[in-house]
């Protein structure tokens, strides 16, 4: 399980040992033997060691800068100097959008503080946060390069495949264990309850048990659509527009307009739970809330918050800082269709207006944490689970994106030889 612990203001959630769950047992087709070898995968744990706020490394940046400025001779102390009385005067008001912000978290504040405060504290009692942190961090954490999203670029080239003809989905072969699968046309599963490691374009990724994905781009996903599936549950998380990925150009961000394109309806069962990661800029709160989740037929219930806290239970941000927060909002709906006269299941929890997610964050950029493990009361049994613009996969959940296989590339896991289960069997048998 994710959840380290929990109590009325929400959760405290480990992510690492969350992906690790799936990949206890692994299968690895080896070329040249006949029998497959079996490993146990773990997520490096490099990419969640988050010591420092990162505000108190930019406090102390600062302060090392000014010393430079204070004992350097020159123009250099001067200009510095200059740069940064002009940013001062260049104090402005607030506009609409930051002061929409402001008001909002004037009304959450209180609520993130008192809550992360009691959650940390259970999490302590537990024994979570307290280990001693005798992991460096690293200098140069080593990332795969991506490029599952140029693929899909050159993939819609391809003439779209005969749906009359052709199944939309495509199960992993049991005998090699690594086809050659066409992973943008087909929504591809692994229907077994081990995880595979396979090889996809020449790289090798891990597939976790009964994990379904699509690897494409919004206006290829008809497989997806005709595989028949209606989801109890859809999670997505949007690559939102904003400047600082303007600037860094790490991915390619959708407008917002284009998400209404998304097949949301044709996917989702009656009362199927609909949430959604939002940043903090309030046009983008006030938007799936006034205009994506109407669009769609579907009712807001609730707001919650993700707050990332480093690996000492410090806020990664400061509370109060006007750049960067340290949390991330979620969006909860139901879809009410017009034609649907579901009965609410007597087994669903109703689902609370407000709760904290507390997690340390992945370094990678926009690697969430898993709401699995959280939102299992409040939807029915044996749920079908989806997520859209997903990066990772899960153990029983069918996943889409344009790089929806990024983060189970195997260069982010390491491996240990593991027990062959059939001689784990014959062992209990002769005891």
């Amino acid at each position: 399980m994710s959840v380290v612990c929990g109590n009325s203001w929400g959760w405290l959630l480990d992510s690492c040992t969350h992906i690790d769950e799936g990949l206890q047992r692994c299968v690895c087709q080896s070329a040249g033997l006949e029998k497959p070898t079996y490993f146990k995968y773990c997520f490096k744990r490099e990419y969640f060691n988050t010591l420092k706020p990162h505000g108190q490394i930019q406090q102390n940046t600062d302060i090392l800068t000014s010393y430079t400025a204070k004992h350097s001779n020159g123009e250099h102390a001067k200009t510095d100097l200059q740069t940064r009385k002009k940013r001062k005067r260049k104090q402005r008001d607030l506009n609409t959008g930051e002061l929409d912000a402001h008001i909002y978290h004037g009304k959450i504040r209180s609520v993130v503080l008192e809550g992360s405060r009691a959650l940390l504290e259970a999490a302590r009692q537990c024994g979570y946060l307290t280990e001693a942190l005798i992991t460096p961090p690293s200098e140069s954490l080593t990332t795969h390069e991506c490029q599952l999203a140029a693929l899909c670029d050159m993939a819609k080239r391809l003439p779209l495949t005969d749906e009359s003809e052709v199944a939309p989905v495509q199960t992993l072969n049991g005998d090699g264990l690594d086809p050659p699968l066409d992973i943008f046309s087909y929504v591809t599963e692994n229907p077994f309850d081990c995880a595979c490691e396979v090889t996809l374009m020449r790289e090798k990724y891990l597939l976790p048990p009964r994990s379904r994905f699509l690897l494409s781009d919004i206006t290829r996903m008809h497989p997806l659509i005709n595989s028949g599936d209606k989801f109890d549950l859809i999670v997505l998380d949007p690559p939102w527009e904003n400047k600082s990925v303007k600037r860094s150009n790490r991915y390619s961000s959708l407008p917002s307009s284009q998400l209404k394109q998304l097949p949301v309806p044709a996917l989702a069962a009656p009362e199927c739970l609909v949430v959604t990661w939002v940043t903090n800029r309030a046009k983008h709160l006030r938007f799936v809330k006034e205009e994506l989740y109407p669009y769609w037929a579907v009712e807001v219930v609730a707001e919650w918050l993700w707050v990332k806290v480093t690996r000492t239970g410090e806020f990664v941000f400061p509370l109060d800082s006007q750049h960067k927060k340290p949390y991330e909002v979620l969006v909860l709906g139901k879809y009410r269709s017009c034609t649907d006269h579901a009965v609410r299941s007597s087994a669903v929890d109703e689902l609370p207006e407000q709760r904290l997610l507390i997690s340390v964050p992945s370094v990678l950029h926009s690697h969430k944490p898993s709401l699995s493990a959280v939102l299992k009361p409040y939807i029915s049994r044996k749920p079908k689970c989806l997520e859209l613009f997903a990066r990772s996969l899960q153990c029983d959940w069918t996943s889409w994106g344009n790089e929806v296989i990024k983060f189970q590339h195997s260069s982010y896991f390491t491996r240990e030889r593991a027990e062959d289960p059939a001689k784990t069997s014959e062992t209990a048998l002769t005891q």
